[in-house]
């Protein structure tokens, strides 16, 4: 198994993480390092006409905080204030009200994309599909000044169950224009489903890596077991990533002895991550496509290393690098890409993601309706049902 001592630095990879460090950077107690920084902000509570109270000089370091971060034009990177340090954690818990999206910006060209609806969700339901590109949130345009407050508007934590926000999308290549109206409701997520197909074929959908996906998964594989599976599907459709421990330790219930994945940093610095020598030992197929991301692609790209796996979908959303919250004080920290991860075989699939090994299409509107599709509509899961028969002769 994975050495555990390392759990700090795997949060590293995922796109939810834990919060990790007490590190101290003190705005507004000490200044910012950087000399030129340390001038400027002197000379502004020096010299501006007005004195400036307490709270404007923390929103003045809030602001040149923020904007040194956006200035890496990362999507994943940001600054969060105290305001956005609470919601943040408050993002942590598996159930509350809300409309169920994972989403990423890209400040260059002011670009919220979906990366997956939840499972049920009420964006889910909604009809909201991995890919679509936010452009206004109940007609106020995405930007990078607006962007904090669009996300607050929309996880709004003083809204009720039932009431409604639009979201206006542009969709595929040919940027069609939607607004979508949604409900927001109770979202817990639920990330393990489990089913038999004939008496040989396993199914397991994984739409999140929570605290719980790795108990769920593994009596799940138990149960296919004792219903007689031979070979398995493990469904990672619109699985936006999740935490770093919980897809190690499920990549280490299926995985050979040998390296589950490797961490690199700006240093050159690498920390890998083994897995132990007890497998499943089972043929799979691993369903993916443009929702796939993060841990999720983590987990399809060392199966696929290994050959242990075929891959039957669509390419996968490409994102490899990882990010940690590193403490400004106790109530504010900067959320940091400060990693990037590998593949056993060494490939960083960032901006590029997984290609499968058979590509399968699907009908983009069946998406928003994954969980409830019939055999003869979900052509990539009757696709590997397909492969897995010939394999294991059942």
């Amino acid at each position: 198994m994975y050495n555990k001592k390392h759990l700090v630095l795997t949060a590293a990879v995922t796109a939810v993480v834990v919060f990790l460090s007490t590190s101290a950077f003190f705005i507004g107690e000490g200044g910012m390092t950087g000399e030129k920084l340390v001038k400027a902000r002197k000379m502004i509570v020096d010299n501006y006409v007005d004195p400036l109270s307490q709270e404007q000089q923390e929103r003045m370091d809030d602001a040149a905080i923020s904007a040194m971060v956006d200035s890496l034009g990362d999507p994943y990177s940001r600054y969060l204030n105290e305001q956005d340090f609470a919601d943040y954690q408050e993002e942590n818990e598996e159930e509350y009200v809300g409309i169920g999206i994972s989403v990423t910006f890209t400040p260059e060209d002011n670009t919220l994309t979906v990366m997956s609806p939840y499972d049920n969700s009420p964006a889910q339901k909604a009809g909201i599909l991995p890919g679509d590109r936010i452009v206004r949130v109940d007609g106020v345009e995405v930007t990078a000044e607006t962007y904090n407050d669009v996300i607050n508007h929309i996880k709004d934590e003083n809204a009720k169950e039932g009431e409604q926000i639009v979201l206006s999308i542009e969709r595929g290549e040919e940027n069609e224009q939607l607004d979508i109206t949604v409900k927001r409701g109770h979202v817990d997520i639920q990330t393990i489903t489990t089913k038999m197909f004939g008496n040989s074929i396993g199914y397991i959908r994984i739409a999140q890596f929570i605290n719980r996906t790795e108990e769920d998964f593994k009596a799940g594989l138990e149960q296919l077991k004792a219903d007689g599976m031979k070979g398995l599907i493990i469904d990672l459709r619109n699985n936006p990533g999740g935490y770093a421990h919980t897809v190690l330790s499920m990549a280490d219930m299926l995985l050979p002895e040998g390296t589950i994945a490797y961490l690199e940093d700006n240093k050159g610095r690498r920390e890998y991550f083994e897995s132990d020598a007890e497998e499943l030992g089972l043929d799979m197929v691993v369903l993916i496509n443009g929702g796939t991301a993060s841990a999720a692609e983590l987990l399809a790209g060392s199966i696929q290393a290994y050959g242990l796996g075929t891959l039957v979908g669509e390419k996968s959303f490409g994102k490899a690098v990882g990010q940690s919250p590193l403490a400004l004080t106790k109530n504010s920290a900067i959320y940091l890409t400060n990693a990037r991860y590998y593949t056993p075989k060494g490939e960083c699939i960032d901006k590029k993601g997984i290609e499968p090994d058979e590509v399968v299409e699907l009908a983009p509107e069946l998406y928003s309706r994954l969980t409830l599709l019939t055999l003869e509509e979900d052509t990539q899961l009757s696709r590997g049902i397909e492969i897995l028969t010939e394999k294991i002769g059942a």
